[in-house]
């Protein structure tokens, strides 16, 4: 992953174009395919400052990022602001976990878009994706259709099997005591989620699998990508308010 950091500076004279520019700069950049999260906000100690935040699956994806920045109207607009950043992650290789909770994110940002709470799962078995999934119980009526159910339904029904060992479900929020009882009776072999959910995580937050009567458990992996889904999260409510 590739994260940048820093504050640009507008001068006195370009400030209201800037602003008039900045959202659909950050519409054009979080629509762009290795965009993990991008935030460009005023800061509140200096009106002419701007706090970028950004972060991009690879150094490839970054890469793609400058250049259509580069030569978009905010490139252009921008070029000679001063700036004061940081870069890191140009030289570490993307992990195999990263890249598929990229995928969960994506399907995050479809539920958003159709006013769910941004959850997105996959279910990978042999590095291939056989479920995906995101949150939509309010649009489909379902108080069960969370992410990883979506997921698992989806997985069992194109394997012809409701039981999907030797798989792993990436998924963006840490799950909740319902889909953890799903994930047991489809004997997923490993859980990787990004951000923990505080109130109705099952696994770190609120551990259940010690206490449950169950034959099987499954690896637990927590943190991947763990800033950036809980950013979506925020981003989500803090709309809402």
């Amino acid at each position: 992953m590739v994260t940048l950091e820093g504050t640009i500076y507008a001068p006195p004279d370009q400030l209201e174009a800037t602003q008039t520019a900045l959202a659909e700069h950050i519409a054009l950049t979080r629509a762009e395919s290795g965009c993990l999260s991008f935030e460009v906000l005023p800061n509140p100690d200096n009106p002419l400052a701007f706090q970028v935040k950004e972060a991009f699956i690879d150094a490839e994806a970054f890469a793609v990022h400058q250049a259509r920045t580069g030569a978009s109207y905010w490139g252009k607009l921008t070029r000679g602001f001063e700036r004061e950043y940081q870069t890191h992650g140009l030289d570490q290789p993307v992990s195999l976990d990263e890249s598929f909770m990229h995928l969960a994110l994506k399907l995050a940002d479809r539920a958003a878009e159709t006013g769910e709470v941004p959850v997105g799962a996959v279910l990978i078995r042999d590095e291939q994706v056989i479920g995906e999934g995101y949150n939509q119980p309010i649009s489909g009526l379902d108080p069960t259709a969370h992410a990883e159910i979506v997921a698992l339904r989806q997985a069992a029904l194109s394997r012809g099997n409701y039981r999907l060992p030797a798989s792993t479900l990436y998924v963006t929020i840490e799950p909740c005591l319902m889909c953890v009882g799903a994930l047991i009776h489809a004997r997923v072999d490993h859980v990787v989620f990004g951000a923990r959910e505080p109130k109705t995580g099952a696994l770190l937050s609120h551990p259940c699998l010690d206490a449950y009567p169950s034959n099987h458990r499954f690896k637990v992996t927590s943190g991947v990508l763990g800033e950036v889904c809980g950013q979506r999260m925020s981003r989500f409510f803090a709309a809402k308010r």
